[in-house]
């Protein structure tokens, strides 16, 4: 992984660089325009609502959320039957697949290749080590790899049970062996042995995970739909609560950055079914927050808001957002937006302009396809959510905190040509150049006090000046309000490399002046009349050069050893937990 998912091209247009700080209003409503100014520092906590970004679904980060481990099961993997050859013999396209994604038969022989070709698959390592129990349909033999940390204890027809370790480094696998044509082995589960009598259906996530959502206002799906990169296009092949595996592939169809995605991978586009980001919030009575796949057709957009409307508990309002930052070019989508066909048509039905050559393959007037993008997803929804599930309803027009024209542009297009509810910029505070510079000559004497009272007095918390203050109260004129998609530290080594100061940076995560260094980035988003802030993200590894997004390091810790979270839910307001 060479670019980090928060990381923006730092030669954008504008000249910023990883700035994406929407933070600093001295006054409640933006609109008014007195955003400088300083703010009086008579409370202790500064209260408004809390949403959350859940991390991505992934065998080897620490966001996995659900019962079954299978559902965090990698692609299939190929192998030769008798051990010898390459550990992955890429033979998974001369399988046939059941409609979740089971071979219907194992061994096979390839054409071209005189082996037998077995088929296995990593589960996530990194929840808690144990005895779990394997269960499945079908005739067949499933096994482990001998390589692998998974042990079976004792195995009968359709169940065995393992001894796992969990340790993060050691994998976990499940290899089927054999496999019947007309009878062969799916729906498999693995589960702790004190969970092998639950309904998995209606009870899919494991408790720690709910105690973690339930505080929170809104649930953003950003990364559980594996939305940067998507490769979903057609809602009869989305993905299903019954799949396999809930991990996605990313990739590029239009084979620019890399091979066309084959039939074989594509069976894995799109990441977590959407019944269960329903399910989820149902369950909890929490809002979610949608990211509508950029490269979604105009059924796939109606079928997808069918779903939420019919789904969905009606107590519940939808956050609605096309694809994730779709200016930031190190993402997919935001070359995808520039070349498309369809942003420009619909930029040029508006007498705008919107390409720089007469073939129509050079893309311009970025802001205005993304906003052109946002309304096509927005006008779709709109005639399915009518009358009173109108107010249900909250379309968002997401835009890039660092560059104030090219978000004025986006607010103004969208809003001439059929409105948006909120604007959102990000919140994220960090180092910028001169605090980088001096990090540099600090080296490894570099303190994490020194790191926190650094961003304490940045730029980032100054109250002057502030370019995402300036699109808060541009948007209000349009009567939009304010909610932050993402927001947190947004603490890592310059250009996400080894440093010697990098030390330090993971120190800080853990420091007591974290929880302050919170509690006043809230403080500021309170005062710029921000109405929701969806911190970046739920858990994850801290202390990594690719920054440390979680808010704690997995649902299993403890608050009360999490600074960040604890800020988060000290400052977040009163929720009614759902039990």
């Amino acid at each position: 992984m060479s670019i980090n998912r928060r990381t923006f091209v730092a030669a954008s247009a504008s000249g910023v660089g990883l700035l994406g700080v929407g933070v600093c209003s001295a006054n409640t409503n933006p609109s008014e325009g007195a955003i400088d100014g300083v703010v009086p520092r008579n409370e202790t906590f500064p209260k408004l609502p809390i949403g959350m970004n859940l991390s991505p679904i992934t065998d080897w980060e620490p966001g996995f959320p659900f019962r079954n481990l299978f559902m965090g099961a990698g692609a299939w993997i190929t192998r030769n039957a008798n051990g010898s050859g390459p550990h992955d013999t890429s033979l998974r396209g001369a399988f046939q697949f059941d409609a979740d994604g089971y071979p219907l038969q194992v061994p096979i022989i390839a054409p071209g290749n005189e082996q037998p070709q077995y088929i296995f698959t990593y589960l996530p390592n990194v929840l808690r080590a144990g005895t779990y129990v394997l269960l499945y349909d079908g005739e067949g033999e499933v096994d482990t790899m001998s390589f692998s940390a998974t042990r079976v204890v004792s195995r009968k027809q359709g169940r065995l049970k393992l001894q796992m370790l969990h340790n993060g480094d050691q994998p976990e696998t499940i290899l089927i062996r054999k496999s019947k044509r007309g009878n062969h082995v799916r729906n498999i589960r693995v589960v702790r042995e004190e969970d092998e009598g639950v309904d998995l259906t209606s009870s899919p996530f494991i408790p720690e995970f709910l105690d973690f959502c339930r505080p929170f206002h809104c649930l953003r799906f950003m990364d559980w739909g594996a939305t940067n990169g998507s490769i979903e296009e057609e809602w009869s092949s989305r993905k299903r609560p019954t799949f396999y595996t809930q991990i996605a592939r990313s990739g590029d169809p239009d084979g620019i950055h890399g091979p066309i995605p084959t039939p074989s991978q594509r069976m894995y586009s799109g990441g977590v079914a959407f019944e269960l980001m329903i399910q989820l919030c149902n369950e909890l009575k929490i809002n979610p927050w949608f990211c509508v796949p950029h490269r979604a057709t105009d059924d796939y957009i109606l079928q997808f808001s069918k779903l939420v409307k019919e789904k969905l508990d009606p107590s519940l309002k939808v956050y609605l957002e096309y694809s994730n930052e779709v200016w930031n070019w190190s993402f997919l989508q935001a070359g995808w937006m520039l070349r498309s066909k369809l942003a420009g048509q619909m930029v040029e039905a508006k007498g705008g302009k919107a390409w720089d050559d007469p073939a129509k393959k050079k893309g311009t007037s970025h802001p205005e396809r993304i906003a052109a993008l946002f309304r096509r997803v927005f006008g779709i929804w709109e005639r399915v959510w009518t009358g009173s599930d109108k107010a249900r309803l909250v379309r968002v027009c997401a835009v890039q905190a660092a560059w104030v024209d090219a978000a004025k542009r986006t607010v103004k297009w969208c809003s001439e040509n059929g409105g948006a509810d909120v604007v959102s910029p990000a919140a994220y505070v960090g180092p910028d150049d001169e605090i980088f510079g001096r990090w540099q000559t600090a080296g490894p004497n570099l303190k994490p006090e020194q790191v926190i009272a650094d961003l304490m007095v940045g730029k980032e918390i100054a109250r002057e000046n502030n370019r995402a203050a300036k699109i808060i109260r541009y948007a209000a004129t349009f009567g939009m309000k304010y909610v932050a998609y993402e927001g947190g530290q947004h603490i890592q080594p310059k250009q996400q490399s080894v440093q010697p100061y990098s030390p330090a940076l993971a120190a800080a995560q853990y420091h007591p002046k974290m929880y302050d260094l919170y509690v006043e980035l809230l403080r500021f988003q309170r005062d710029a009349g921000c109405e929701l802030f969806c911190h970046y993200s739920s858990v994850g590894k801290q202390g990594t050069r690719w920054g440390s997004w979680g808010a704690k390091a997995s649902y299993f810790e403890p608050d009360a050893s999490a600074p960040k979270m604890r800020a988060l839910i000290d400052c977040n307001t009163a929720k009614a937990r759902a039990r």
